[in-house]
Order: structure tokens, then sequence, then C-alpha cells
């Protein structure tokens, strides 16, 4: 019988080697069975000389996260055959069922069989057990973007060693996530606690689940060598041959409902608002620098970028600047705005209103500024008035000259004077008027040069990217040059960025262009 069965086992092994060999193609997971958030290697081998492996993107839905490639060559009585084998890394988060892929080997095309890959429900451990993981929050209904305090607890044992603790934070789909720095050491009963806390911020209105926490236990063990006796037992040794053996642990899951907020807000909590200006009173075409703040509890983080229009003025505005900070088991924090405002001319900055929804009082409620108004010394409106008086002056002067003409030319008339004293005239009448247009525009070209050259001599003066920005930024509108410079000018200052500005460039630019 034992023969028979001998002969039994060798005719199957055979068989399944020739299957393998006809078959060309084989295919396996390293675990069929998993939980949430592990993952899956899928292995399909193949022999052959010429072998082309599927292109494969998702398997079961989920995304490929990664590929490798291993390859055999093994050499039987003479005969030479080649394996070759692609490997495919992805989660599964459900189970899936993998369907059957495509290989070619040595021009004919073979098929893998289909797999399944079962996601396991986490299970809490339970009372009593050496260790426990525990999820606590402290709302179960909320609104979007108030903040849901969630506390992780890993409890052991006291006779219970643990070398190390691994905690997966919360992750949920339409939740921002932030952590709390530190873990807290207490105790409950024969436990010691662990606690570690975050902040999840709901993005969107429905009925959420968190899932359960994943945690892991590393409990190191020593690999014995089997020579060298009590030798090798010494602490030094001990910790160059052992290794950690990691046991798994799981959370209980938690149901959130949330709230959508009224009238499309999108902070909520409890803020103030203020606005202030460096001065109230400024030269022509100098900044004005404007700072908008924001302070209070509430998700501070979500508080958008303020846009101000003001009225023949040019305004650039920052990308804001967030604080925020855990007070008294509240989320609490500060928004910094700074902006700047050139003009030529008077303005006033307009009242900034800000809405957000009082968790309290369960309202909208809507907080603004003060108007600021600001004077700008020598404006425009003042000084308009300047070229249109140059301008009457310059006309009567041209009228004054072809009075004078005229009345020369009457003279001329009516004086008798021989031929060539006439001639002689009017030769010096148009050397001196070709004269006189060759210094009106000799002066004209000087004095544009002489208008410009306060604006050149301030470039060159310019000691930083700052300077030349504050500079420059009454220019902005006009020209995509000037705005370009700017661009690079605010990636220096507020971006971290080094780009080159040639400084020559832009004096060659306002010698050259009038604005």
């Amino acid at each position: 019988m034992k023969k028979q069965n001998l002969g039994k086992i060798v005719l199957v092994l055979l068989v399944m080697s020739i299957s393998l060999i006809a078959g060309g193609v084989s295919v396996k997971v390293d675990k069929s069975a998993i939980y949430r958030g592990d993952n899956v290697h899928l292995s399909i081998t193949a022999q052959g000389k010429d072998i082309t492996f599927p292109q494969i993107q998702k398997i079961g839905g989920f995304n490929v996260l990664g590929t490798s490639s291993a390859q055999n060559t093994t050499i039987i009585n003479g005969k030479v055959s080649q394996s070759k084998s692609q490997t495919y890394v992805f989660a599964p988060e459900k189970s899936v069922k993998i369907p059957p892929f495509s290989v070619q080997i040595d021009g004919k095309t073979y098929k893998t069989k289909a797999l399944s890959v079962n996601v396991l429900k986490p299970t809490q451990a339970t009372k009593g057990a050496p260790f426990i993981l525990e999820m606590h929050v402290d709302k179960h209904k909320v609104y979007v973007g108030e903040p849901i305090r969630v506390d992780v607890k890993f409890k052991q044992k006291l006779n219970a060693k643990a070398d190390k603790i691994q905690i997966t934070p919360p992750n949920i789909e339409n939740f921002w996530v932030k952590e709390i720095k530190g873990a807290k050491q207490s105790s409950e009963g024969d436990y010691r606690v662990q606690t570690y806390s975050y902040l999840l911020f709901p993005q969107k209105a429905g009925t959420f689940t968190i899932p359960s926490v994943q945690g892991a236990v590393g409990v190191r063990t020593r690999s014995r060598s089997g020579f060298g006796g009590d030798f090798f037992d010494d602490p030094f040794f001990q910790s160059m041959v052992t290794s950690l053996k990691w046991q798994k642990l799981f959370s209980n899951e938690a149901k959130i409902e949330v709230e959508a907020l009224p009238d499309n807000l999108e902070v909520s909590g409890d803020f103030t608002i203020d606005a202030s200006v460096d001065k109230t009173e400024v030269a022509a075409n100098k900044p004005v620098n404007l700072t908008i703040h924001i302070s209070g509890e509430g998700n501070v983080d979500d508080i958008k970028k303020f846009d101000l229009d003001i009225p023949d003025a040019v305004v650039y505005a920052d990308d804001p600047k967030v604080k925020s900070r855990l007070e008294n088991g509240q989320y609490s924090g500060e928004f910094t705005q700074k902006v700047a405002i050139v003009a030529d001319r008077d303005y006033t900055i307009p009242a900034i209103e800000f809405s957000y929804f009082d968790t309290k009082t369960k309202q909208k409620v809507t907080k603004k500024t003060k108007p600021i108004t600001v004077h700008v010394k020598g404006s425009a409106n003042t000084a308009s008035q300047t070229p249109k008086i140059q301008k009457s002056k310059a006309l009567k002067a041209i009228q004054t000259d072809q009075t004078d003409t005229a009345k020369s030319k009457t003279i001329i008339k009516r004086v008798e004077v021989a031929s060539h004293t006439r001639y002689l005239y009017l030769l010096a009448g148009f050397l001196l008027g070709a004269g006189m247009v060759f210094v009106w525009f000799t002066y004209k070209e000087k004095l544009s040069k002489k208008e410009q050259k306060p604006i050149v001599k301030r470039i060159k003066k310019a000691k930083s990217d700052k300077a030349l920005y504050d500079l420059l930024l009454p220019y902005s509108k006009k020209g995509s040059y000037i705005a370009e410079i700017l661009q690079k000018l605010e990636e220096n200052i507020y971006g971290g960025q080094h780009h080159e500005i040639d400084r020559n460039e832009i004096v060659d630019y306002f010698e050259e262009v009038v604005l």
C-alpha cells in the first residue's frame, strides 16, 4: 500500500510538472486574507524564451502601488529552461476577485487563473487582553469645519512586554486630520495607558464612519544559534541576535454626523477681526501697508485670502499666514494677511467683512472693520492742473511768436531794400528758424531724460529686492515687463526663490520707455 501511495504521489507531481510546463504560466498571491491597509503581492511566473507580462494599472479596482521582476535559469540534463516572474503590489480596501491576465510566451497567449483576496473586518481585543487599542471621540454630531477630538488609547498590562509600538493615525475621506504632538502617559487599573490625540475637521456634510485605528506591538525575540552555551546568553550578544515579532491591534469604530453650514459658510467658531495701516498719509505712488488680522477659536486654517478692490489704486495681497494651537482643549489660531496699496490720489480702504458660523449661538455672524481713509500728498487731483497750465503757456508762447513773425513780415514788406539784401534777410530767417527747431528738440530730449532720472537713480540705489519691489509696484500696470519683474521679486521675497534681477536692464527700460 505504501508503494502504491508513493506511486500516486509521484504521478500527481509529474502531472503538475507537465501542467506547469504545458501551461507555461502560474499565478499566486502572498496572502489570501488581509486586514484593511495591508499590501498584497500578486506574482505571475512564466517559462519560455520570449515573455511579455501584462501592463497592469489596477487590480480589482485598486491601484498597483509598485512592480518588481525576477529571472531564474536552470539546466537539467543539458537542457536549459528559463523562467521569469513579475510581482504587482496593491492594497485592497475590501474583498476583491482578481481576474485572469494574459501573458505572451514565445508567440502564444496564456491566461492566468482567477484568484480572490478577502479583506477581514478588524476585531478589537477584548477586556483582559495583554494589549488593547481604544478610540474615543469628544462628539458624534458636528458642523462642517467644526473640529472633533479623537483620542486613541494604547493599553498595556503591567506584566506584558512591548518593545516597540506603532500607531497609524485615523484616515478618513473628506476629513482633514491634524495630530496633537506628544503622547500622554496614565494608568487604568492594571493597565499602563498611552494616549495619542488627533483633531479631525470634516470638509463635507453627511454620515461618516471613522474606521478602526490600526496599531502594532513589536516584541523582541532571541534567535538561538545552537552553539556557544551560556557565553552567548550574555545580554550584549542577545541584542545582536534578536528580532521583532509584530502583533496587530485594532480599535473600535466611531459614527459621525456632519451638518452643512448655512449660507455656504466654510468657517465655524468664534472670531474677531481688525484691520490697520502703517500710515494714513503718504506721498503719491508710495505704498501703504494694510494688515488684516483674525483670531479666535475654530477652523482658522479654512479662512480664505481677502482680495480688495480699490478704484484708481494698485493692490497687491500677500498669501495669508496662519498660526494654530490647542488651548484648554479648544483649537484656536490667528490669521494674518498683508496688503500693499499704491495710488496717486486720496482713497478709502473699504470695510472688510468676515462671516462665520457661531457654534454656540448656532447662527451666522458677520463682523467688519471700519473704513480707513488715506490722504495722498501731491495727489493727481492737484497735480493734474499742472499739465494744463504748461499747455496754456506753450500755446500763448506759440501765438506770441506767430504775431511777432507776422509783424516782422509786415515790416519787411514796407522796407525797400536791395534784392540781394532781401535774400540775405530770408537766409538769416531760415537759419534762425532751423536753429530754434534744433534747440527745441535738444531741450525736449534733455527734459525727457531729466524727468526720467529720479526713478533711474532710485533703481540704482535700491539696496534690496524688497526696496526695488516697493519702487516698481506703482508701475505694475504699465506693461508685461514690469509685471514679470515684480513676480520674480515677489518669489524672491516671499517664496524663497533666487531669481537674478538685472537692474541695468530695468534702467534701460525706464530710459527708453516714457511711462
